[in-house]
Parts: C-alpha cells; sequence; structure tokens
C-alpha cells in the first residue's frame, strides 16, 4: 500500500520538521505543505491529504479561509498549539484532537494511533504506512552531564565524542562558537581526555582583558625588580600551565602585535621572562576558543594566518541552543528552573507544572545569548515563581517573555541592511505585493525563513 499524505499547515507554529524526525523514513507518509495553497486555494476541488495537522493559530484567520476549510471535509484533523477551544466550532472541522506546539515522537504516536483508529477512513486495521520513531516523553528523556554542562541533542553528543577523541592527542584545539555556548565547558572535556595534561592544571586567559602594556609580564612572567613595581618574582601563564592546559579564550580578540609575541613561543616552547636573559622550557596543552569569524579577520589582516595555523590544528564548533533544537531548549529550561528553585528556597522544592504558553515560549523562542541567556530566563522564572505565589502572576511573566522576543534575532538568517524601520516595512510589503502574497516566495526573495517572514509581518501588521 502506498503512504498516505498528511496535509501541513504550519501558520504561526513550526513543527513540520519535527514530524518528518518523528516518522519512519520506510514506508513514511509523504508531506504536503499547503502553507499558501490552503490561504490561497487555487480550486475547489478537495485537497488529496487524508490527514491533516493543522497549527491553532490558523484559526485566527477562519474567516478569510473559510474555503480552506471546505476542502478539507472528512479529513481527519489534528491540531497544533494551543488556542481557545471554543473557535473550534466556527469550523465544520469540529474534532478536538490537540497536539502541543512542543510535542514530541511519543505524544506525536499517541494522538496519530488515537486519530486513526478513531476515524471511518482507517479503523482499527487500517494499514497506513505510518511508523514513528519510539523515542520517551519530556519528562523521561535523560540529560547526559559532564559535571555542570548539560546536553541531549545528537550534534552535541557528537561534539562531545570529538572532544574526548581529539582531547586524548597532543594537539593544539580551537573551539568556536557563539557566546554562551559553553565553549569553556568543552575546553575542559578536551583537557580532561588527554592521559597527561588532565594531571596538570586548567588555566584559563581572556584574551580580551590583557592590557598591552603588562602582556609580557601576564604571559611570560617577570622577575623581581625588572620593572617599577615588581617587587616579587612572578611565573606567567606559560610557566603556571606547565604540565596541565592553557586556555586562551576570546583569542580573536587578541591584538595583532600580541599575536606576534605570542606565536615563537608557542612554537618552540621557549620564553623570557621580562627582566631574565635566561630561557625557560615550558611543555602546557593549548586550547583556544572564539566567537569571532577567523577567517574574515585573515583576509582583512587583523589575525595571523601562521598564528592560525598554530592554534587550529583541530576545530570544533559549539552548536548555539537553537541548533541544539526545541527539545533540548525544554529540557535545560526545566533542569535550569529546577536549579533555581532549589538555591533559592534553600529546600527541595518541586518543579511546579509550567503554563502552555511558557513551554511554547521556550520552544519558539531562538535564546540568541544561548544557554547563558536561557539559564538568565530560567532563574527569572523561579524568582517570579517564589515571589509572586506560584505562576498566579501569569500576565507579568507573560510580559516578561514578549519583552525579551522584542529582542530576539530572527534564526540567523543573512537580512538585508534596511536603515530603518520604515524601510523595512516599505521592503517587505513590495516583496509580498510582488510574490502575491505568497510568504513562501516572499521569504526566498528576501533571504529570510518562513518563520521571519512571520514574525516580521506580525511586528509591521501585514496582512493580506
Amino acid at each position: 500500500m502506498n503512504p498516505i499524505q498528511i496535509l501541513v499547515w504550519e501558520g504561526q507554529h513550526d513543527f513540520a520538521k519535527r514530524l518528518e524526525r518523528c516518522l519512519n523514513r520506510e514506508d513514511s507518509p509523504e508531506i504536503l505543505r499547503y502553507d499558501e495553497e490552503a490561504e490561497h486555494p487555487s480550486s475547489d476541488a478537495p485537497m488529496e491529504a487524508e490527514i491533516a495537522f493543522i497549527s491553532t493559530s490558523a484559526l485566527r484567520r477562519y474567516d478569510r479561509n473559510h474555503l480552506a476549510w471546505e476542502r478539507i471535509q472528512g479529513i481527519p484533523v489534528i491540531w497544533v498549539g494551543s488556542g481557545d477551544q471554543s473557535v473550534y466550532t466556527a469550523t465544520s472541522v469540529s474534532d478536538r484532537v490537540v497536539l502541543p506546539a512542543y510535542f514530541n515522537c511519543a505524544s506525536l504516536e499517541a494522538v496519530l494511533r488515537h486519530t486513526l483508529r478513531s476515524s471511518p477512513r482507517f479503523g482499527e486495521n487500517a494499514q497506513t504506512g505510518i511508523s514513528v520513531e519510539p523515542e520517551k516523553p519530556h519528562a523521561e528523556l535523560p540529560l547526559h552531564k559532564e559535571g555542570s554542562f548539560l546536553y541531549q541533542a545528537a550534534c552535541m553528543q557528537q561534539l562531545v565524542a570529538n572532544s574526548r577523541l581529539y582531547g586524548a592527542l597532543s594537539v593544539s584545539v580551537l573551539i568556536r562558537g557563539g557566546s554562551g555556548t559553553g565553549k569553556e565547558h568543552i575546553a575542559r572535556m578536551v583537557a580532561d581526555a588527554h592521559p597527561e595534561y588532565r594531571n596538570g592544571p586548567f588555566v584559563a586567559v581572556n584574551c580580551a582583558a590583557i592590557p598591552d602594556t603588562l602582556f609580557e609580564s601576564m604571559f611570560f612572567g617577570h622577575i623581581k625588580g625588572s620593572f617599577t613595581g615588581a617587587v616579587r618574582d612572578h611565573t606567567g601563564y606559560f610557566r603556571d600551565a606547565h604540565k596541565g592546559t592553557l586556555y586562551l579564550d576570546e583569542i580573536g580578540d587578541l591584538p595583532f602585535s600580541q599575536q606576534v609575541k605570542l606565536l615563537r613561543a608557542l612554537d618552540d616552547g621557549m620564553i623570557h621572562p621580562v627582566g631574565s636573559s635566561e630561557a625557560i622550557k615550558t611543555d602546557f596543552r593549548l586550547v583556544t576558543a572564539t566567537n569571532r569569524p577567523l577567517n574574515r579577520m585573515i583576509q582583512e589582516g587583523t589575525f595571523r594566518l601562521d598564528f592560525y595555523h598554530r592554534i587550529a590544528v583541530v576545530e570544533l564548533y559549539v552548536p548555539t541552543l537553537q541548533e541544539r533544537g526545541p527539545e533540548e531548549k525544554h529540557l535545560l529550561f526545566n533542569a535550569a528552573m529546577r536549579q533555581s528553585l532549589n538555591l533559592y528556597a534553600q529546600e527541595v522544592c518541586e518543579l511546579p507544572d509550567l503554563p502552555l504558553w511558557l513551554k511554547e515560549w521556550v520552544f519558539s523562542y531562538s535564546f540568541p545569548g544561548n544557554v547563558r541567556e536561557l539559564y538568565n530566563k530560567a532563574a527569572r522564572m523561579a524568582a517570579y515563581y517564589l515571589g509572586h505565589h506560584r505562576f498566579e502572576q501569569a500576565e507579568c511573566l507573560h510580559l516578561l517573555c514578549t519583552e525579551a522576543m522584542e529582542c530576539e534575532t530572527p534564526e540567523q538568517d543573512e537580512l538585508p541592511d534596511f536603515s530603518s524601520r520604515t524601510e523595512e516595512r516599505s521592503q517587505v510589503l513590495q516583496a509580498l505585493e510582488k510574490n502575491q502574497w505568497r510568504r513562501s516566495e516572499t521569504a526566498d526573495a528576501l533571504g529570510w525563513s518562513r518563520k521571519t517572514l512571520w514574525l516580521k509581518m506580525k511586528k509591521y501588521g501585514l496582512s493580506d
């Protein structure tokens, strides 16, 4: 039997990719993306799909899309997201099978089985071609732990595996990633994986905070009396890290002149403390990290190519929180809230049942500040939860979230350079009209994702 076809009308909620991930590859259903077709039906013929997943945000546009609802008569509908269920009765598709916007594979499987068994189109013994990958509910999903570093996504498991693999080798490692992604945690994993250097010290240095006048003293050390204020000998970072790991954070912020001074010492391991003519041999493992685009800096002449070759024998990339996926954001937010509640209350405190809107916000918000921002938001929620008698002050909490969303950077798209909000609104409106208000084509023309375009349309009050 041929696989059945599934209609997906996303609206505000992005769930099609998660739906595809949860379905087996063999004999999996065909996903039909009818977002544009549903808003602008080209004919009165029934849609070919045999089951529909529709975002509840589409209900808000019912008056303008009643033809779309008429065309899916007789098709089992699974609503995705949250909303006022009384609105469902406005459509003749009144089945109230609702899947939360943050659904995982287990909840998807349960809803699918219930819907298909209760539908006269399929029945108990129907061969639908649907097979869902088994997955535990959110609360039971394991969070792997490395010290205080928590992770679960496949990309993070691969990163940790590579950190251990290359950490066992005596090579220099460059860790790339955005601010707040946890680069120092990965650096410590790399350091702990080496059979020899893991027994030595871990010396962390913020390169962005090194004054140029004290650079040689802080890295190479100095002897007593070598300059005014040198009242005692100072070993310096290189000797402090002997037989251990030297971690240079924000290496991309190191001035060009300081790169030159470090290069020679890193090449042969020989240093000369300030005020001394004696050369000292050092032996350490070098790990560096940056959130700066080193390749572009090399082209611009602000970062030395030979210095890059010295520090980046192996490169590791730490994914952003958005790249780690919505499920991981939810797990980390729960863990951070639990940790904050126990800290603030100074006693064991049970994690509250988060409101549905808060769960959906965690799933949809991109957290441009990554894990650092997520922990900040979770700690803030925990403080409000305890200070305002649990979640009774929902409006205040909701305002807190929506204010944060105003600062969100849309999904790392390469956005056009608009000089003002008025100019941006005009450009978006022109692109929509040029593409006959088809959002997929408009988003492609602007170089944005569909979700980014939707957020911009909402921001500027644009509607067809």
